[in-house]
């Protein structure tokens, strides 16, 4: 998988680095004479003809060598110009710091990310962090993207809530529960079914594919409108 041959350690990419380690030096040198700069103003002969295909980035191999490059903290996003990232050294770009061990990183990180999410699932049971605040919720009703930090872990989900949700897109049509692009429908602190919404460019106005309920049905008037809204914005 791309994220596996990203991450910082993965075999697959540090051999692809080794084999690659003349493009790594240019991209390395050019972000520190030139830095920060757009991935297309760090472009080189590496995109000529014949250059060697990847399997995910075709013979544009930029933006790879940077996200790996990210992955092993050398390189960093500096900023934005428009939609497109801006890398930069990333000593330049991450302030001073001192040096943990992986262990201490790793058991920092997952005591943030407890404490961010406020509960985790930990051998089959749900566990709330010490600082998490219980209260009242209001009841506003609005649509979840699947990448939403509050369902991203699907085995959290489903035992927070007991809502099954996997993004089908993937899977094929006559395989498919729901939909292509099914989003979670939020009421309050409760999931309450499933929507797919589809954008129509040309017509410039959104459309809905199918909803799908558990338990009493809510208004998804509002959170429609205000999608549509978005996404003639944009």
């Amino acid at each position: 998988m791309l994220r596996a041959f990203m991450r910082r350690g993965s075999r697959r990419g540090n051999e692809w680095l080794k084999e690659n380690a003349a493009f790594r030096r240019y991209v390395m040198r050019e972000l520190e004479r030139r830095g920060p700069l757009l991935s297309r103003e760090i472009e080189t002969h590496r995109t000529r003809e014949g250059a060697e295909r990847h399997d995910w980035w075709g013979v544009r191999q930029m933006g790879l060598m940077l996200e790996v490059l990210s992955n092993r903290g050398l390189v960093a996003v500096a900023g934005r110009r428009g939609k497109q990232r801006v890398w930069d050294l990333a000593e330049r770009v991450y302030p001073a710091t001192g040096t943990v061990s992986l262990r201490e990183a790793e058991a920092l990180w997952k005591e943030k990310r407890f404490r961010a999410l406020g509960v985790k699932l930990e051998r089959g049971k749900l566990l709330a962090h010490p600082d998490a605040v219980d209260g009242p919720i209001p009841n506003r009703v609005t649509f979840l993207s699947p990448f939403d930090r509050l369902i991203h872990d699907r085995a959290r989900t489903e035992a927070l809530w007991d809502f099954y949700y996997r993004l089908e897109m993937y899977v094929p049509k006559p395989k498919r529960a729901y939909g292509y692009y099914v989003l979670p429908i939020l009421r309050g602190d409760r999931l309450v079914g499933r929507i797919e919404p589809v954008w129509d460019r040309k017509a410039r106005e959104l459309k809905v594919n199918g909803v799908w309920w558990e338990g009493k049905p809510v208004s998804v008037t509002k959170p429609l409108r205000d999608l549509e809204r978005w996404l003639a914005s944009t």
